[in-house]
C-alpha cells in the first residue's frame, strides 16, 4: 500500500493548475486538484477570456460607428450600447470556454475548499487530512489595491468585477497604464464611456519600447481618452453618486469627478490561508521563492504561475506547469525554465507584441547590435485591411543573424509574433524567417520583409559581395 494518498496534489484550479493536473495524470500519477470554489481561475472569469470578449465587442461598436466612412451607411450611426447584453455575451463566452476546459480534469480527483499545509507531505482540507508525495502550488494572484484615503469607502472596480457591469459608466477613471489598464480603458471608451487614465510613470506601458508606448498613446487619444501620465492618485471621496478624485502631477493638483473608478496597478500573489510555514516553504510579499526548476525551499513542493511573481501571464503559467510536472515526477534529466524567448501581447488596437530583449537591454549585453525598423503600412495586407498603423522592430547581433528581440505594434501583431518566437526558441536566426515561404498576402509577410531588410545589411551578404565582386567584374 502506498505511503501517500496521492502522487501529486495541485493547489489552484486556474490555467497553471489545470495544465499541471492534466500532465501529471497523463504521466500515470494519482492526482488531486484543489481550488477554493471553482475551476478556471482568474484568466477564465476575470482576466484573458472576459477582457478579450469585451475588447471584441468594443471594436464592433467602433466599426459600426465608422460605417459611414466605409461607405456602408449614408448617415452616421448613433446608438446606445446595451451593457447588460454585452455582459451576458461575456458570460456566455466564459461558460463555453469553461466547458471546454473540463478535459483537463478527466481522471483527476477534484476537491474544493481552503487548503492548509500541516507538513511538507500533508495538508488539511475541510477538516480532512490529505497526503501526497509531491505538491504543485498554483494559487494565482489578485489585484493590488493601493492605500489611498477614501478609496475603500468610495468604492472601486477591479478586473474581478468590471465584467459584471450591466450599465455603461458615463465617466470612468482608470488608475494604471499597464496592459490591463490600457486594454480596458480603450474598450470602455469605444463602448461610449468618457475615460481618463491616471498613470504614475511618465508614459503608458513602461515595460515596452518607448516608441511602442507612443503609438498606443496616439491611438487612445484618437478614441477620445484623456491620458494623465506622471500623475498619482491621492484621495477619493463620495460614498454614493459621483466620486471626487484628487491626483497630483508634480506640484499640480488635479481634481476629477467620475462615476466609476477602475484600479489596475498590479497584482499580488494569493498566499493567504496556505500556511506555507508549516511545510517549510519560503515566501515574501512578492510570492513563493523557487529555483530554476520551479522547486520551493521544500524539495517536494513546486510552485508555478502568478503565485511566484515574475511574468504574470496565462501562457507562462502553462509553460511552468509543464516544467514543474515533469521535474516533480521524472527527477532524472530535470529541466530548467528558459524565458529567453518569452512572448507577450497587450491587446489594444493596435496590438503591442514583444519577445526577447529591448534595445536598451541588448546594448547593455552586446557591444554592437543592429536595429531594423519596418513600417506596418508597407505590409500589403495591412493596406488592404485599412489598418496601417505601427511597425516591426528587430534587434539583432552585430552580424545581423541572431535575433535578440522583436517588438511589433500593429493590427493582430500578436498572431505574427508566434513565428519569430519559434525562430528565437530554436535559434534559427533571421535566415530561418527569410528562407521560409510565406503565404501572400498575409501580415506575416511583413515579418519576412523585415528579415529581408536585415539580410541586406548583414555580414553574410557583405561576404558574398566580396566573393562575387571579382567574378562580376570579369564577366562584365
Amino acid at each position: 500500500m502506498s505511503k501517500y494518498q496521492y502522487d501529486v496534489i495541485v493547489i489552484g484550479g486556474g490555467s497553471g493548475g489545470l495544465v499541471a493536473a492534466r500532465i501529471t495524470t497523463a504521466l500515470g500519477a494519482r492526482v488531486c486538484l484543489i481550488d477554493k470554489e471553482r475551476l478556471g481561475g482568474d484568466c477564465l472569469y476575470s482576466g484573458c477570456v472576459p477582457s478579450k470578449s469585451l475588447i471584441h465587442a468594443a471594436k464592433i461598436v467602433k466599426t459600426a460607428r465608422e460605417a459611414a466612412m466605409l461607405g456602408t451607411a449614408e448617415t452616421e450611426i448613433n446608438f446606445q450600447v446595451d451593457m447588460a447584453k454585452v455582459a451576458a455575451r461575456i458570460q456566455g463566452v466564459i461558460e463555453r470556454v469553461g466547458e471546454a476546459e473540463q478535459v483537463y480534469v478527466q481522471n483527476v480527483d477534484v476537491k474544493f475548499g481552503q487548503a492548509e499545509f500541516v507538513g511538507d507531505h500533508e495538508l488539511s482540507l475541510n477538516g480532512q487530512i490529505l497526503t501526497a508525495k509531491t505538491f504543485i502550488i498554483a494559487t494565482g494572484s489578485h489585484p493590488r489595491i493601493p492605500e489611498i484615503p477614501g478609496l475603500a469607502r468610495a468604492g472601486y472596480l477591479t478586473n474581478q468585477d468590471v465584467f459584471d457591469l450591466t450599465r455603461l459608466p458615463e465617466r470612468l477613471a482608470v488608475v494604471g497604464g499597464g496592459p490591463i489598464g490600457v486594454e480596458l480603458a480603450q474598450a470602455f471608451a469605444r463602448l461610449g464611456s468618457k475615460v481618463t487614465i491616471i498613470q504614475g510613470p511618465d508614459r503608458l506601458l513602461p515595460k515596452e519600447e518607448p516608441e511602442m508606448s507612443g503609438v498606443v498613446a496616439d491611438a487612445l487619444g484618437r478614441d477620445g481618452l484623456e491620458i494623465l501620465t506622471g500623475t498619482r492618485l491621492k484621495k477619493v471621496s463620495g460614498e454614493s453618486g459621483p466620486k471626487q478624485i484628487e491626483a497630483m502631477r508634480g506640484e499640480e493638483v488635479i481634481q476629477l469627478e467620475m462615476d466609476d473608478l477602475l484600479i489596475a496597478v498590479g497584482r499580488q500573489p494569493n498566499l493567504e490561508g496556505l500556511k506555507l510555514e508549516a511545510a517549510g516553504v519560503k515566501f515574501s510579499d512578492k510570492g513563493i521563492e523557487v529555483n530554476e526548476y520551479l522547486q520551493t525551499s521544500a524539495p517536494n513542493i513546486y510552485a508555478i504561475g502568478d503565485v511566484i511573481g515574475g511574468y504574470l501571464f496565462t501562457h507562462v503559467a502553462a509553460y511552468q506547469a509543464g516544467i514543474a510536472s515533469r521535474n516533480a515526477l521524472v527527477p532524472i534529466g530535470r529541466k530548467k525554465v528558459d524565458y529567453r524567448a518569452l512572448p507577450w501581447v497587450t491587446f489594444t488596437d493596435p496590438e503591442v507584441s514583444r519577445v526577447g530583449q529591448t534595445e536598451a537591454e541588448a546594448r547593455q549585453e552586446h557591444t554592437h547590435i543592429k536595429v531594423i525598423h519596418y513600417p506596418w503600412h508597407d505590409i500589403d495586407r495591412a493596406q488592404a485591411d485599412g489598418e496601417t498603423e505601427g511597425f516591426i522592430k528587430l534587434i539583432l547581433n552585430d552580424k545581423g543573424q541572431e535575433i535578440l528581440g522583436a517588438h511589433l505594434v500593429g493590427a493582430r501583431s500578436g498572431e505574427v509574433l508566434a513565428e519569430i518566437t519559434l525562430a528565437m526558441q530554436h535559434k534559427l536566426g533571421i535566415s530561418g524567417i527569410l528562407d521560409t515561404i510565406h503565404a501572400y498576402p498575409t501580415l506575416a509577410t511583413g515579418l519576412q520583409s523585415a528579415a529581408f531588410e536585415a539580410y541586406l545589411s548583414s555580414s553574410s551578404l557583405a561576404s558574398a559581395k566580396k566573393v562575387l565582386g571579382p567574378v562580376l567584374s570579369f564577366t562584365g
